[in-house]
């Protein structure tokens, strides 16, 4: 009897195992749709574009080309920045590094890093300085769509990347025209000047259908072939068109919640500040947050606190632990809120001072808002022309005995408190409560 042939659909083989450094199988990669097409439109500028010596000991290439390096490092981008198309915290070497991990055959340093400075050059990436990291920027991103391509891990493999890059382009060219479509014949025709012979530097149909051909006998799994029919033919009016259709099997759907990056930590270069920081950290039990936002954020903290004394260090990680542990996560822009806070010295005095008489605790702080992060400068700002730091202290203590008596241990979130009338059967009164007017109500300088 014949054997029945199973037709495999999308996301068969959205992971494959190949001989590189990671230890699972490789998974898809997103690239995001404008940048992809400004990549590839490089060669609509072949012609006119000088050949340079991007680096000393490579050979020189040429500015507006795609070679078979360009589409590692769209690759290497595409999977290590961020969603937002940046980088931070990470050297040419160790984006180099990282390519290596994932491609099978190995490339070239020199070639990679004179690839760096190319795409710098013709204006896809650009490097500033953010803090004490550089930050990578993909130029693309400020006009991106939203559109992404997901491609097959197969782009990792030997077998791809000793394609010619015009095949590589090609097969690029051709996902990301088909989108998600399944068992749908793409077909371009191939006159004089179309887009194809621009982008992979041919200008006969035999060229091209040797290129295709190439494509569709690859297989990245034994027994399934990368399209199940391609084709460089003539129709009956004499026009030359490629058709071809992508297995299904290697085409890649987006599911919900998967990760297709992989973005490493920022690298914070050795300072005595990101040392004390990352010991109070852990003093403090907060030490993950030295990871959120792969680095960034650490990297941020420190550039902010650079020269700071312990005591400043040391206010600024107790801060970061109550934003922490009010909600689990450190909500708006903690950093910000921090930088406004220590624009004034006499800030950290002013909280020092009502953390240690048990003020602190009546601010009314506790729920999971932007408001609990403001609360300390609104305080702040509503006392500190009144009371000197002494006298501060002063009403501070005098305070206490009676917040206690009124509210209890602490004002928690509510803020909005009843108020016992004064006589039975009178109503109740309901007011917000402000502790820093009840401060200036009985301890200002007119009530000293």
């Amino acid at each position: 009897m014949e054997k029945k042939l199973t037709v495999k659909g999308p996301n068969t083989y959205r992971y494959i195992k190949l001989q590189n450094r990671i230890v699972n199988a490789t998974s898809p990669v997103s690239v995001d749709h404008t940048f992809l097409t400004d990549v590839l439109d490089l060669e609509k500028s072949y012609d006119v574009g000088a050949t340079f010596m991007y680096r000393k000991n490579s050979h020189p290439i040429r500015q507006f080309h795609v070679t078979e390096m360009t589409l590692r490092l769209l690759m290497t981008i595409s999977r290590r920045f961020n969603a937002q198309g940046t980088l931070a915290g990470v050297s040419v070497h160790r984006l180099f590094q990282m390519m290596n991990e994932e491609y099978e055959d190995a490339a070239s340093k020199e070639q990679f890093y004179a690839e760096v400075r190319k795409f710098e050059a013709v204006g896809l990436l650009s490097v500033n300085q953010s803090g004490i990291i550089s930050e990578w920027r993909v130029e693309s991103f400020k006009r991106s769509s939203g559109r992404f391509v997901l491609f097959n891990p197969c782009v990792f493999s030997k077998a791809f990347t000793d394609l010619p890059a015009a095949a590589q382009k090609l097969y690029l060219y051709i996902v990301s025209r088909n989108g998600e479509k399944v068992n749908t014949e793409f077909k371009e025709f191939l006159t004089e000047g179309s887009w194809i012979y621009t982008l992979t530097h041919k200008s006969r149909p035999a060229q091209v259908r040797e290129l295709i051909e190439s494509l569709a006998a690859l297989e990245p799994v034994k027994g399934e072939r990368l399209f199940t029919m391609a084709s460089v033919e003539k129709d009956d009016i004499g026009r030359w068109s490629l058709r071809c259709t992508l297995n299904p099997a290697y085409l890649v759907r987006h599911n919900a919640g998967e990760a297709y990056r992989m973005v490493p930590a920022a690298k914070i270069p050795y300072s005595r500040t990101a040392s004390r920081l990352r010991m109070l950290l852990s003093f403090f039990k907060i030490g993950e947050i030295e990871s959120i936002d792969n680095g960034r954020f650490f990297a941020r903290l420190t550039a902010m606190l650079q020269n700071a004394g312990m005591k400043t260090l040391r206010f600024v990680v107790k801060r970061l632990r109550e934003m922490y542990e009010r909600s689990g996560i450190l909500m708006g822009d903690p950093i910000h809120a921090l930088e406004v806070e220590l624009k004034d010295p006499s800030f950290v005095q002013y909280m020092e001072i009502a953390k240690d008489t048990g003020l602190y605790r009546y601010l009314g702080m506790g729920g999971e808002d932007v408001f609990d992060e403001a609360r300390p400068m609104q305080f702040f700002r509503s006392i500190k022309d009144v009371f000197s730091t002494k006298s501060f202290k002063t009403a501070c203590q005098k305070a206490i005995p009676l917040l206690k008596e009124r509210f209890g241990d602490q004002l928690d979130k509510d803020i909005l408190f009843t108020y016992r009338p004064p006589r039975h059967g009178m109503a109740f009164e309901y007011d917000t409560f402000y502790v820093e007017d009840f401060l200036l109500e009985h301890f200002g300088p007119r009530k000293a």
